[in-house]
C-alpha cells in the first residue's frame, strides 16, 4: 500500500483536499472508495477514516479520504458540492492514479455518512468548473453509517441545532423544501444504488451530536420500497461516532459487512 496526502480537488485551499491510499501494484484500474468524515459539517479530519484507506488499498480497492468546507463560514450547499466536486476530480483524473470512473463507493460516518448517502441519489447542482462537469458525481454503492439523511425529521431530535446551523436557517414551511432537497432521504429514485447502513441502538437522538436510529431504519425502508438493494445493520448497544475506533467490538462487526458489500459491488475480492 502507499499513499499520496493533500491533493488539492478544488479552490477551498485546505478545505479540498485529499489523501489517496493505492494498492502497491496498480496496474489495473482500480475500484475506488471515497471516505467522508464526521463531525457536524464543523469540525472533523479525514485523518480519521485513514484506517480504511490502508485497509482497502491492502484489498486492491483505491481509497480517497476527504475533506469539505464547513459551517458556519459555508453552510449548505457547501460540504455536498464538494464531495460530489471530489468524486468529479477522481474520474477526471482517473488515469493519472490507475482508477476505474464506472466503479466507485462510498462510506462516511454522521455527516459524512449524510454526504456518501448523497453521494449515491443525487448528481451535483454544481457544474461552474467546465473540466469537470463532463463527469458524474454519482457513486455505485455507499455505506451510511448513522447518517442524518432526514433533517427534516433530525429537527425534533436533540441535534436540530447542528443541523439548523449547517443549513443556515430556520425550519419553517418556506424553507422546508431547501431542508428536504439536502436530505436524501427525499432524494430516492427508483431502483437507488446498493446501501448498507449501520447505527447503534445507544444512538437515539436524545444527545446533541446523536442521530436516532429510527431515520436510519425509515431510510432502508424507503430504499427497499424503491426497488433498491439496502442492508440494514443494527448494532446492539452501539453509540454515535463508534467508527472512528477500529478496535471497536462495533466497528469491527461493521467492517465484517463492509468489506463483503464492496467487493460485491465494485469487484475486487479480499486478497488476505
Amino acid at each position: 500500500m502507499k499513499d499520496i496526502r493533500d491533493l488539492s480537488y478544488g479552490p477551498h485551499g485546505e478545505r479540498n483536499l485529499l489523501d489517496l491510499y493505492l494498492p502497491e501494484e496498480p496496474a489495473l484500474p482500480r475500484p475506488v472508495v471515497v471516505c467522508i468524515h464526521g463531525g457536524g459539517w464543523e469540525e472533523g479530519d479525514k485523518e480519521v477514516y485513514a484506517w480504511i484507506g490502508k485497509s482497502l488499498a491492502n484489498r486492491g480497492f483505491a481509497v480517497a479520504s476527504i475533506t469539505y468546507r464547513f459551517w458556519p463560514q459555508w453552510p449548505c450547499p457547501a460540504a455536498i458540492d464538494d464531495a460530489h466536486r471530489a468524486v468529479r476530480w477522481l474520474r477526471t483524473n482517473a488515469g493519472r492514479y490507475h482508477l476505474d470512473p464506472a466503479r466507485y463507493g462510498a462510506i462516511g460516518g454522521s455527516a459524512g455518512g449524510h454526504l456518501a448517502a448523497h453521494l449515491g441519489l443525487a448528481e451535483t447542482r454544481d457544474n461552474s468548473d467546465p473540466e469537470l462537469a463532463v463527469c458524474s458525481s454519482r457513486v455505485q454503492c455507499v455505506v451510511d453509517c448513522y447518517g442524518p439523511v432526514d433533517f427534516v425529521a433530525m429537527m425534533g431530535s436533540a441535534s436540530a441545532p447542528i443541523v439548523e446551523g449547517f443549513m443556515g436557517k430556520p425550519l419553517t414551511p418556506a424553507t422546508e423544501a431547501e431542508y428536504r432537497q439536502a436530505s436524501p432521504f427525499y432524494l430516492i429514485p427508483n431502483d437507488p444504488p446498493p446501501f448498507l447502513i449501520a447505527h447503534g441502538t445507544l444512538d437515539d437522538g436524545t444527545g446533541c451530536g446523536d442521530v436516532p436510529i429510527g431515520i436510519s431504519v425509515a431510510f432502508h425502508e424507503k430504499l427497499m420500497e424503491a426497488g433498491g438493494d439496502s442492508t440494514f445493520l443494527r448494532l446492539e448497544n452501539a453509540p454515535h461516532g463508534f467508527s472512528v475506533d477500529p478496535e471497536s467490538e462495533h466497528t469491527k462487526r461493521l467492517w465484517a459487512a463492509a468489506v463483503p458489500f464492496f467487493e460485491r459491488h465494485l469487484g475486487v475480492r479480499c486478497l488476505d
